[in-house]
């Protein structure tokens, strides 16, 4: 099977790939370019680099889904030397001004403290404990020798007297302090607060920085202060002398308009700084001088670069990217695995890369490479996707966490494996009969890994820094808040969401369900803190709630629509949550999985149904996500997903045309002539081949469910004690390899073997 990974000409040895030149393409639909040096694949997320003294070492902290480790590589070879394994880990190294030790955060639930490691012998010799909660994120050196240690979950920064090895001293600082950096006296210690616009200075020059949204990033050469401004894309400079902005700096590479190269890390290294920008898979490289930077230009990178390391005296500098240099088929899901379980979040492995300094000339075609391997904004003149056009009003549908092999491995015309199908057309008779009737895609990828993402790839094209580098510590159960919905401050991108565009634009918007919070007695009523939401939510609507029939969530949203429909007044725009095909597992009592996920099934089809016999089909697109494929294998790749589009003006037919949540938005706001949320929308294809100009009115017919949606689980059924010690209060709460496990045997019985993979081409 034609996948992802299309770089050529790749040698492993030893877990290091010498890569030729070549491109790969990501689920995301951005592309990357090989590396012109060694590669190594290293663990999940790695988020921090530092060097030996003599170079000789790259020290690398990993901080993902997997047990956390400070990993010790050959700097020439990028061979690992060690690997030092943690309870906990966040943020960079901080290597000790006379030696080649390193401080290093440790983040997680009750291992709130700073380590000290040998990176010689790979042993952990001091520890200095934290204040629980805490969370450590960022570590700084004043001249004295003290540390500054800053603390995300209290918004407070820790002074550490590292030869008594105790906390001395704590001090509020901004809403989740993210870097830390002293001024060059040690009296003043500059903070970026991510939650805000702002850098608190503590000390002798305290205050407040105006820099942007979302300051995560510090580097000082003495005189000048940088500020990485992720949800800008900038870089602001700072005087120390006056603490102003002396200077905003875009990256080079950022789209007008259309914010979305996360910068997310900085290094300096003599005349230049280089900027790590996650969501542009590069970094951005300026000239420092006396009254701030100049762009000089980029450098291609692997899957979300976390983290820069320069050593110029052997001319190499070094990338981490915290998502490697693909995406990957999970077609050998192991379902039954309590441990490596083939698991997005653990497939999701990092990478080191080393390439040489490249001078100012590279730096310009690198700046090229990185224009040309984003997606480019693409709106061809149509007859159908255009605003004005035949299509007035968009229902935008969010389910929960399946991947296209689960429910449409089935469908015979497309690219599916039947062996992979746990949820096929009898449990989702209605999906099956929207894919013949309106059209089939099998290469939808979705832009998120899991449900923390999912949602605000679906709702705002983008997940920012801050959502990138928490939720893996959220899933992997080190990090107790699910802080990334409903307005969590450090999770909101620069645009905001779809409704606050359509707020800005005069759409007119209804919404049910999505990134609402139940009430305090039970699903209803419900609340949000996004003021255009409150104001359009229809608040009876249940959000995520198991204990709720999609269909009753449907009965709920019919009641509206059949009233808009008597008064003429369909809004532009209404956003559906239907989050019952995520299951409850086996718990005993429950709706057994295959009720659910028919029960959602049919809310689908009686939804398509109900539009599709009003007044408002003939001006009407229906489309139909799920915000994540993290619940199930794929032979294509792990974030392929299903995809429905129900309307008058559907082209049908298999399409193999690759399209992503980015490129879903991306249509809907062509559609109702709103501007793009972010890079990724802006730069994404709208569905303009799946549609055509010529309506087929005949109304759509729910099919009945097929089988029993109010089936209850047995005391017996498989892991039915496991499945009631798991949380399903909270999308994605549940330990994944558990359900995935109790949910591939429901379906195929509980003595069921894995089906016999074959080889497959990624």
């Amino acid at each position: 099977m034609q996948g992802f990974a299309a770089i050529v000409g790749v040698l492993v040895l030893s877990g290091v790939a010498l890569a030729a030149a070549g491109v790969t393409t990501l689920p995301t639909g951005w592309k990357i370019r090989a590396a012109d040096g060694p590669v190594a694949t290293v663990g999940t997320l790695p988020t921090g680099l530092a060097l030996s003294r003599d170079g000789s070492r790259v020290f690398v902290l990993e901080a993902g889904h997997r047990k956390p480790a400070l990993r010790v590589l050959d700097a020439t070879t990028l061979h690992e030397l060690r690997s030092v394994p943690l309870n906990g880990a966040y943020g960079a190294p901080l290597r000790d001004a006379d030696g080649d030790g390193v401080w290093v955060a440790i983040a997680g639930t009750f291992q709130e403290s700073i380590a000290h490691i040998d990176t010689t012998t790979g042993t952990v010799d001091h520890t200095v404990s934290m204040p629980v909660p805490f969370y450590p994120v960022a570590i700084a050196r004043a001249p004295n020798g003290r540390l500054a240690v800053a603390g995300d979950l209290v918004d407070r920064v820790a002074t550490v007297d590292t030869a008594a090895l105790r906390v001395v001293a704590t001090q509020e600082a901004g809403r989740h302090p993210a870097a830390v950096q002293f001024s060059p006296d040690g009296k003043t210690l500059y903070v970026a607060d991510r939650a805000s616009t702002w850098v608190s200075a503590l000390g002798a020059k305290a205050g407040r920085i105006f820099v942007g949204h979302h300051p995560v990033a510090l580097a000082s050469d003495g005189k000048l202060l940088y500020v990485a401004v992720s949800d800008d894309d900038t870089v602001a400079v700072v005087a120390l002398a006056t603490n102003r902005v002396v200077q905003f700096v875009r990256v080079p590479f950022a789209r007008a308009g259309a914010v979305g190269t996360s910068p997310n890390a900085l290094t300096l290294d003599g005349e230049r700084l280089y900027v790590s920008c996650g969501a542009a898979n590069a970094v951005a490289v300026f000239r420092t001088g006396p009254h701030g930077l100049t762009p000089l230009g980029a450098i291609p990178a692997g899957w979300y670069p976390t983290a820069v390391a320069v050593d110029r005296a052997h001319g190499a500098l070094f990338i981490a990217d915290g998502k490697g240099e693909s995406g990957h088929a999970n077609p050998r899901f192991n379902p039954t695995a309590r441990t490596e379980s083939d698991y997005i979040a653990d497939n999701l492995v990092g990478s080191i890369r080393r390439i040489a300094i490249p001078d100012d000339a590279a730096l310009r075609r690198g700046l090229v490479d990185v224009r040309e391997l984003a997606q480019h904004e693409s709106v061809p003149a149509d007859p159908v996707v255009r605003a004005g056009g035949p299509i007035k009003h968009v229902i935008y549908v969010i389910k929960e966490n399946r991947s296209y092999d689960q429910v449409l491995g089935d469908v015979s015309a497309a690219d599916g494996d039947p062996t992979l199908v746990m949820y096929g057309e009898k449990i989702t008779p209605n999906q099956h009969a929207i894919v013949k009737r309106f059209g089939v895609f099998d290469r939808f990828f979705e832009n998120a890994h899991v449900s923390a993402d999912g949602h605000n790839w679906s709702a705002a094209a983008f997940a920012n820094d801050y959502l990138e580098r928490m939720w893996p510590q959220n899933y992997a159960t080190r990090r107790p808040f699910y802080d990334f919905e409903d307005g969590a401050e450090a999770a909101v991108p620069h645009a905001g969401y779809l409704w606050d565009e359509a707020a800005r634009r005069s759409v007119s918007l209804r919404n049910y369900g999505e990134y609402m919070t139940s009430g305090p007695s039970g699903p209803t009523p419900v609340s949000s803190m996004n003021a255009v939401l409150m104001k359009n939510t229809d608040r009876n609507y249940a959000t995520f709630d198991m204990s709720v029939e999609d269909i009753a969530r449907f009965n709920e949203w019919k009641h509206e629509f059949d009233a808009f429909e008597a008064s003429r007044t369909l809004p532009q725009l209404e956003i559906v949550r239907f989050p019952r095909d995520h299951t409850s597992g086996t718990r005993s009592g429950a709706v057994t999985p295959q009720g659910m996920v028919a029960d959602n099934d049919l809310a689908v089809g009686k939804l398509v149904e109900a539009v599709s016999h009003s007044p408002d089909w003939s001006s009407t697109a229906i489309f139909v996500i799920e915000d994540d494929a993290q619940n199930g294998p794929d032979h294509v790749d792990e974030q392929r997903s299903t995809f429905y589009l129900a309307s008058p003006y559907a082209a049908g037919g298999v399409q193999h045309a690759m399209y992503t949540q980015a490129s879903v938005l991306r249509t809907i706001e062509i559609l109702l002539g709103m501007r793009p949320l972010s890079a990724y929308d802006a730069g994404a294809a709208p569905l303009t081949a799946a549609f055509t100009a010529t309506p087929n009115l005949t109304p759509f017919d729910a099919l009945p469910a097929q089988v029993d949606v109010h089936a209850k689980n047995a005391a017996t059924a498989y892991r039915a004690a496991d499945s009631a010690g798991l949380n399903f209060a909270v999308a994605d709460a549940v330990d994944e390899a558990t359900l995935n496990d109790i949910l591939w045997h429901d379906a195929k019985g509980a003595k069921a073997p894995l089906p016999r993979y074959g080889s497959f081409d990624r």
